[in-house]
C-alpha cells in the first residue's frame, strides 16, 4: 500500500538511502521540484551573493574573490587550483566506482538519487551507545596514552548528551568553552552511522580540549582548514578498527561501501563545488552576470566530468547549486576537501607505525590557532601546498573500489 508523505530535507535523506529504486526517484523529484518553482528567485539570490563578494574584493583591494577569501589564513592559491587540478585528473576511478555501483544494484542507468543508498543494506546492524565508546576507545589507542586518556576521561565524566531530547537541535556537534571542558551533543539512535558521528565528535572536542589547555584565549581557536583533519581522521581509525575485526566478505563490504561514499561526499563532491564556485565567481569578475540557467549548464557538465559517462544527469540533479548554503560564505567547502586529504595522509603515518608521529599529532592538536593551518599541517609532515597529500588520499580511494570489485564479484547473495 502506498502511503502519503511531506518531503523535509531530513526525510529526504532517508528516502534516498532506501532499497526501492522507486522511492528513491519520487522522493528525489518531488524533493527538486520545489526548488524548480523557485529557480529563478534562487538565482538572483546566489547572484547577488556573489557580487557582493566582488564589491567587497576590489574594495579591499584584492585581485579576485579567491585572493581575497584565502589571505585570512595565508592559504598560497595554488593549494587551491592544485586540489582541483590534481583531482580532476585522477576521476577515473570515480567512473569506475559509479560502474561498479550501477553493477551491484543491477539498474538499466544510475542517476544521481542512487549514489547515496547502502550497497549491502543486509549488513547493516545495531551499534548500542556503550558498544560505539568502546570501539572508539579501541580504534584510538594509536593516537598514544596522552590522547586516549582525554578520551577516556571524556566519557567517564559525561562530557557527551547522548540521547534526543526535546530542545536539543538536530544532528551532532561539539561546543566548546575556553574555561571548562567541550561538550558534544548527539542524538544517538543506535546506528553505525552514529558511532562514527561519534568518533568524529570526539575529534573535534579532543581538538579544543588539547588546544584550551595549551594556548592562550586569543590563540586557542583553531582555523576550519584544520578543524576536520581531527575528526576525520578518528573515523578514519575507526574504519580501520572494524575493518580489521571484520568477520566476512559481506562486513568488509558494507564498511568499505561506507567509506568509499564517504569519501565522494567530503572528497570528490566538495572539490567539484569548490570548481563551480571558482566559475561563478570568475563569470561575475570578468564582467559577465550569473542566471539560473547558465549555472544549471555549470552544474551538468561537472557533473558529467566527475562522476562519468556511466551517470545519467536528469533535469532535477542539475539543480542541486540552488540549495546549497554554503556558496553563500564564499570559498568554504574546499576545505572540507583539504582537511579529509590532510586527515587520510596523516592516518597513512598511523598505520605505517611510524612512532614520531604521535607527538607531532599532539603537538599540532594543542597548538590551536598559534600558526597558520598550512604550517601546522606541516608538523605532521604533511604539506598541503604540494600535491602528495592529495595523490596519497586518491590513491587509497582508487584501492578501495579496486578492492569492493573484487570482494563483489565473489559474492553470494
Amino acid at each position: 500500500n502506498e502511503i502519503e508523505v511531506t518531503i523535509t530535507k531530513q526525510r529526504y535523506m532517508k528516502f534516498l538511502e532506501s532499497a526501492d529504486a522507486r522511492v528513491r526517484k519520487e522522493a528525489h523529484c518531488a524533493f527538486y521540484s520545489a526548488y524548480k518553482n523557485h529557480l529563478n528567485t534562487l538565482g538572483a539570490s546566489l547572484s547577488a551573493s556573489v557580487n557582493n563578494d566582488v564589491f567587497y574584493t576590489r574594495a579591499r583591494k584584492f585581485k579576485t574573490c579567491l585572493e581575497s577569501a584565502l589571505d585570512g589564513d595565508n592559504i598560497p592559491l595554488a593549494v587551491y587550483h592544485s586540489l582541483i587540478d590534481t583531482t580532476e585528473k585522477h576521476l577515473s576511478s570515480l567512473h569506475k566506482y559509479m560502474t561498479l555501483r550501477k553493477k551491484i544494484l543491477k539498474l538499466d542507468k544510475i542517476h544521481m538519487y542512487d549514489t547515496v543508498c547502502p550497497l549491502f543494506p543486509e549488513r547493516e546492524y545495531e551499534v548500542p551507545y556503550d558498544q560505539a565508546v568502546f570501539s572508539v576507545l579501541e580504534s584510538s589507542l594509536p593516537l598514544g596514552g596522552t590522547y586516549a586518556n582525554y578520551l577516556k576521561d571524556a566519557f567517564t565524566n559525561r562530557w557527551v548528551d547522548v540521547y534526543e531530547t526535546q530542545g536539543k537541535g538536530s544532528g551532532a556537534y561539539n561546543w566548546g568553552n575556553y574555561k571548562v571542558h567541550p561538550f558534544v551533543l548527539m542524538n544517538y539512535n543506535n546506528t553505525i552511522d552514529n558511532m562514527f558521528t561519534l568518533a568524529h565528535e570526539m575529534g573535534h572536542a579532543m581538538h579544543s580540549h588539547l588546544s584550551n589547555q595549551k594556548q592562550p584565549y586569543q590563540k586557542a581557536h583553531y582555523s576550519i582548514f584544520v578543524a576536520e583533519v581531527a575528526s576525520t581522521l578518528n573515523e578514519g581509525l575507526l574504519l580501520q578498527h572494524l575493518l580489521n575485526n571484520a568477520k566476512d566478505d559481506l562486513e568488509r563490504l558494507s564498511l568499505l561501501n561506507r567509506q568509499i561514499d564517504n569519501t565522494v561526499g567530503t572528497y570528490f563532491n566538495q572539490v567539484m563545488y569548490a570548481k563551480f564556485e571558482l566559475a561563478i565567481h570568475e563569470a561575475v569578475e570578468k564582467g559577465g552576470a550569473l542566471s539560473p540557467e547558465m549555472m544549471t549548464n555549470l552544474w551538468r557538465e561537472l557533473n558529467e566530468k566527475y562522476y562519468g559517462p556511466n551517470l545519467t544527469v536528469d533535469e532535477y540533479s542539475v539543480l542541486k547549486w540552488s540549495r546549497i548554503p554554503h556558496f553563500y560564505t564564499a570559498f568554504y567547502v574546499y576545505q572540507y576537501a583539504t582537511s579529509y586529504a590532510a586527515s587520510q595522509a596523516i592516518l597513512g603515518k598511523f598505520m605505517n607505525k611510524e612512532k614520531w608521529i604521535i607527538n607531532k599529532y599532539i603537538e599540532m592538536l594543542s597548538a590551536g590557532g598559534s600558526d597558520y593551518p598550512i604550517e601546522l599541517l606541516k608538523k605532521c609532515g604533511v604539506d598541503m601546498t604540494a600535491p602528495a597529500p592529495v595523490e596519497a588520499n586518491l590513491k587509497m580511494f582508487a584501492e578501495q573500489v579496486d578492492e569492493m570489485e573484487k570482494l563483489s564479484a565473489n559474492l553470494k547473495r
